[in-house]
């Protein structure tokens, strides 16, 4: 059986032997299965005007609590050695951090900074005003991080030193993330890879979650 959304669970070298069953919130995946997992939660964030409700997250798709996000039992799928890459916003780092731990996993860095630009954007760095305007109370907020965190001992490939932190890239439709992150995640572990929330197939990545189609078709292989 497959994952409801998942479009298919690829075969894995895993640590133990057999999937995880039916009924469990990733049934039909291999247990202890993935080295390398990316999780893009569909964080709950509170907003207290009119028009931040109209550009919040649940007016694109359901949202969770941290305590759902938290009860997801992330530990079965991951391998003895596995890394976490999870995306979060500013607002809701703590919930981040409590989420690494519920799962499993310690924190070990910030893997990726996202630097959000405007779809007009030409190119690298030229102009403050190429960059996207988001929601915040303070600053107005325009990047999104990647948190890395482990559980074991996961190795990097040999050689896997010259992968950069920063992301500059456009912001595309709600919740998307530049394809460049799976590419260097891919530049630094080795798989099998399992991509939770996924809104898209790719290449040699699992993917697991109800809106796996939400951007249309599978994602070309590069390289």
């Amino acid at each position: 059986m497959t994952v409801p959304g998942s479009r298919g669970a690829q075969a894995t070298d895993t640590d133990e032997p057999g999937s995880l069953p039916d009924g469990h919130a990733f049934a039909g995946l291999p247990r202890s299965g993935y080295r390398v997992i990316l999780a893009d939660p569909p964080w709950r964030f509170a907003t207290w005007s009119h028009r931040g409700q109209g550009r919040g997250a649940e007016q694109h798709y359901p949202t969770m609590s941290t305590e759902e996000i938290c009860a997801l039992p992330v530990a079965d799928a991951a391998a003895r050695d596995c890394v976490l890459w999870l995306w979060g916003t500013w607002p809701n780092l703590p919930d981040a951090l409590s989420v690494i731990s519920a799962w499993g996993f310690t924190y070990k860095s910030c893997g990726f900074v996202w630097v959000k630009q405007n779809a007009k954007a030409a190119g690298l760095w030229v102009d403050f005003r190429d960059l996207f305007l988001g929601l915040g109370y303070g600053t107005r907020g325009n990047t999104e991080f990647c948190l890395r965190a482990a559980r074991g001992a996961p190795k990097l490939k040999p050689g896997a030193r010259a992968v950069p932190q920063l992301i500059l890239a456009p912001r595309r439709e709600h919740s998307r993330k530049p394809d460049e992150t799976h590419e260097r995640i891919e530049a630094l572990y080795d798989g099998p890879y399992l991509e939770m929330f996924a809104r898209e197939r790719r290449p040699g990545w699992t993917p697991w979650g109800n809106e796996v189609d939400r951007f249309g078709g599978a994602v070309e292989a590069t390289g």
